[in-house]
C-alpha cells in the first residue's frame, strides 16, 4: 500500500502508455512469482480472501498475515505469510496456478505493474500512476502480447480493488493528521478492527451505541447488514471521523 521508494517521474505510466506481458504455463519461470515476495494486502483483499476461504476475521488474519507499521505513515501494513524458508511460497499457490484466482489480491492482479495513488494538488480526486516492476527472471516479460494499462487493468478486474481501496487515501492523507507523528495504540486498534478485522467492526457496529451516535440511517443500516463491501465502507467513514477529530 505504501512504497519505500517512488519510481522516478520518467518511470511512472499513465492508462494509454503501453507494455508486453504474457504469463502462462508454458513458461519456465511459471509460478515463480508466488514466493519469496512482500505481499501486502488491503482491506478489500483481506475481505475477498476471507469470504473465499470462509473463515472469521480472526482466523483469517491470525493464520495467513503477519504485521508491521509503515515508517513513513505510521500506519498498518498488513501482510500475506509465506510459507518457510528458503522457498517462502504463497499459501494459495498450486501446480496450476493460484488456487484463489478469482479472489486474488491487488498486487497480484497488477502483476508486473506497480500502482501509487494519492490525494489530487488541490484537495479533491485521486492522482495515479503505474510503474513496471523490476522482476528479474520473469519471461513474460519477453512475450510479444501488448496491453495499454487501461486494457490491463480491465483485463485482470482491478477496477473494484482499486476503487475500494483509493477510499483509504482519505484517512491516509487526511489534512488534521500530522505526519510527524505515528499513530497511537488507540488509534491503531480502531484502524485494525475497521479495516481488516470485520467481523469484530461488524459487532462494535451493532452490538454498541454507534448506530445511534453516528446517526446511521435505514438505507444504510439495511446496506450494512446484509453487504460486507458497505460494511467496510462504512469503517472507513468511521476512521475518517474519529482519527483525526
Amino acid at each position: 500500500m505504501f512504497l519505500d521508494y517512488p519510481p522516478s517521474p520518467e518511470k511512472r505510466l499513465r492508462l494509454l502508455d503501453t507494455f508486453t506481458f504474457s504469463c502462462h504455463k508454458a513458461l519456465a519461470c511459471f509460478n515463480s512469482c508466488c514466493r519469496n515476495k512482500h505481499l501486502p494486502l488491503t482491506p478489500y483483499d483481506v475481505l475477498r480472501l476471507k469470504s473465499r476461504l470462509n473463515l472469521n476475521s480472526d482466523d483469517f488474519l491470525s493464520k495467513y498475515t503477519v504485521y508491521r507499521l509503515d515508517p513513513g505513515s505510521g500506519f498498518p501494513v498488513i501482510s500475506l505469510n509465506m510459507g518457510d524458508e528458503p522457498q517462502k511460497v504463497c499459501p494459495f499457490v498450486t501446480p496450476e496456478g493460484c488456487g484463489v484466482y478469482s479472489d486474488r489480491p491487488t498486487a497480484c492482479r497488477l502483476f508486473p505493474l506497480g500502482r501509487s495513488s494519492g490525494i489530487g494538488k488541490e484537495g479533491e480526486g485521486v492522482e495515479e500512476f503505474y510503474f513496471l516492476l523490476d522482476i528479474p527472471g520473469c519471461l513474460g516479460t519477453e512475450e510479444k502480447q501488448a496491453w495499454s494499462i487501461e486494457t490491463w487493468c480491465d483485463n485482470q478486474g482491478l477496477q473494484p480493488y482499486t476503487g475500494i481501496n483509493d477510499l483509504m487515501l482519505d484517512i491516509v492523507f487526511h489534512p488534521e493528521r500530522c505526519r510527524k507523528k505515528t499513530l497511537n495504540d488507540s488509534q491503531l486498534q480502531k484502524v485494525m478492527v475497521a479495516c481488516y478485522n470485520l467481523d469484530l467492526f461488524r459487532d462494535f457496529v451493532f452490538n454498541t451505541n454507534f448506530l445511534k451516535i453516528f446517526e446511521i440511517d435505514q438505507e444504510t443500516f439495511l446496506r450494512i447488514k446484509k453487504d460486507d463491501i458497505a460494511l467496510l465502507k462504512l469503517g472507513f467513514s468511521y476512521l475518517a471521523r474519529v482519527l483525526f477529530p
